[in-house]
């Protein structure tokens, strides 16, 4: 039996003795991470949130919507020759996700690779085209999260239409900061004109050595401009994330101790607070194989 056919019988057979709820609840939480400017670590912040999520046995699906592939390079896996792209469903509206998925060597994650050719050109105009392609496989996860791309608007748009919540990392310097303030202009036109769902967006500082004055400073603006309740303590500098994407895997992967990892376990906690509730976890393929064992 595959993953995905596997996910599905556990998702019958704990529905089945009520154990979660059904599909129309079971949606998983989809969470857009972005920022107008490049270079700032969203990939990181993607790939090492997932993994923390995982070690905590949810569910979770990364959706790498940058053509760079940064977020399947730090998972160790692109798409396959010939295969499904979530890029797909922008191009054409037959496409099916479900087909593109890949297993990483994370257990508990997965992956929408991203196509190295997109170019930006989006032929289906439709801006909530992901969100309903999504629709077709997110009941298979406990979390979704996507990695978008710094300058496309309506690839950023598509995501932010399929999300109920958003993670903005940013450096400390006040190139940074513009881009976080460029984002939210976009982040509220989308809440206001089209998807009053997108109720919650969290900055991740990145990088952030505090004994530095300007960085210090820089906290202090993002606090003043969005709220110190939209900042988090973030990501310490910790030159093994670097490390790790050379690797291709999280950091937590090689080196738990490291400081990055605790401050992702602390943003992991954070960011399901920021969920509102309590995560009902999908069921992993050796529990559905042990429901199926005792029936």
């Amino acid at each position: 039996m595959g993953n995905r056919e596997m996910l599905a019988r556990g998702y019958r057979l704990h529905s089945e003795t009520g154990t979660v709820r059904d599909r129309r609840h079971r949606r998983a939480r989809v969470l857009t991470i972005a920022n107008n400017k490049g270079g700032v670590g969203k990939s990181t912040t993607v790939v090492n949130l997932a993994a923390e999520l995982a070690s905590r046995d949810y569910r979770v699906l990364v959706v790498d919507l940058d053509s760079q592939g940064h977020a399947g390079r730090g998972l160790g896996r692109v798409a396959r020759t010939r295969s499904v792209t979530v890029h797909d469903v922008l191009r054409r509206l037959d496409a099916s996700l479900e087909d593109g998925v890949v297993e990483t060597l994370d257990p508990g994650v997965d992956l929408l690779p991203a196509d190295g050719n997109f170019d930006g050109d989006v032929h289906v105009s439709d801006p909530c085209r992901l969100a309903r392609a999504l629709d077709e496989i997110v009941w298979h996860y406990d979390v979704v999260l996507i990695d978008t791309p710094p300058s496309v608007p309506r690839l950023l748009v598509a995501a932010l239409m399929a999300s109920e919540a958003v993670l903005i990392p940013a450096l400390l310097d006040d190139l940074s900061i513009d881009g976080v303030t460029r984002f939210m202009r976009t982040f509220h036109e989308v809440v206001t004109g089209h998807n009053a769902a997108l109720g919650t967006a969290l900055i991740v500082p990145m990088r952030v050595d505090t004994r530095s004055a300007l960085q210090r400073a820089a906290l202090d603006e993002l606090g003043r401009r969005f709220g110190r309740d939209r900042v988090s303590a973030g990501i310490r500098i910790d030159i093994g994330l670097s490390e790790a994407f050379a690797r291709r895997r999280p950091l937590r992967a090689f080196r738990r101790a490291s400081r990055a990892v605790a401050d992702f376990a602390d943003l992991a906690d954070q960011v399901l607070r920021l969920l509102g509730e309590e995560l009902i976890r999908m069921p992993a393929p050796d529990e559905v194989a042990a429901v199926e064992t005792t029936d």
